[in-house]
């Protein structure tokens, strides 16, 4: 696994600028972020000043970068039709954990520049980290275990390719499900209830708004229970890939290319 990894890194050594400028690209939540300031530029919306929205879409923006999702799914899916995966079945490694690999891989690269570009971009916009080091440490153990419990919901859903031919607009969904319920609109605690109390308990908000909102100090979240809930998801869902994956190389024809 270390091997492959090692191997990916150095694939993508040869486009890393290419990799920085992607992340320097993305800036959805750069928009949602000036959407919020100014509906809060008056007055807190539901108690959200300025800086706090700042300081949450700035952390979104970084978790955002270095999401596996987008990858994970469409990387699946794609070696399923065309027949690649036919190799990978013949490692001792996975297939699953390929595309995995792959992403961390390109985030190595994308990671300076969100270290160094998301606090100048909340520090200049008047964010501010609410919470002491062990907020910090609950977060990223939080977006780590979302991070993962995401990853095993993209891999669970690229298998669908094992059945439909035109699968691009399933895997889509899961990009677009990312950015609803991870918080990417909006912090899920504006949301009309029931939305937020039901939307705190699935992966998509650990992987994003559970972080995002611990730190900028929205809303009240629980850190042992939040984090054992990301726990069990992470469990749960590795559980319950074993299962589909079995059943979906029933499915599987291609012999290779």
């Amino acid at each position: 696994m270390f091997g492959l990894f090692r191997v990916e890194l150095q694939a993508r050594s040869t486009y890393r600028a290419q990799i920085v400028l992607g992340a320097l690209g993305w800036v959805v939540p750069l928009a949602f972020m000036a959407l919020w300031r100014g509906a809060a530029a008056d007055n807190p919306v539901d108690g959200i000043d300025q800086a706090q929205f700042t300081t949450y879409f700035g952390v979104l923006l970084a978790l955002s970068n270095l999401s596996l999702t987008g990858n994970v799914v469409f990387a699946m899916s794609s070696r399923i039709h065309n027949g690649q995966l036919s190799v990978m079945l013949m490692r001792p490694m996975p297939p699953t954990v390929v595309p995995v690999l792959e992403s961390a891989a390109t985030n190595v690269f994308r990671l300076p520049v969100v270290i160094v570009a998301v606090p100048l971009i909340v520090i200049l916009g008047g964010g501010v980290v609410r919470g002491g080091v062990s907020v910090w440490v609950t977060a990223v153990v939080v977006a780590v275990l979302g991070a993962v419990a995401v990853a095993y919901v993209a891999t669970i859903v690229a298998t669908v390719a094992f059945w439909l031919t035109k699968a691009d607009g399933v895997m889509g969904l899961v990009v677009g499900l990312e950015w609803v319920l991870g918080g990417m609109v909006a912090p899920v605690v504006l949301l009309p209830q029931p939305l937020p109390t039901v939307l705190v308990h699935q992966p998509f908000w650990f992987a994003q708004g559970a972080p995002a909102q611990m730190l900028a100090g929205i809303g009240d979240v629980s850190a042992f229970g939040t984090i054992a809930e990301a726990a069990v998801w992470v469990v749960g869902l590795h559980l319950l890939l074993r299962v589909v994956w079995r059943r979906a190389l029933r499915r599987y024809e291609a012999v290779g290319t």
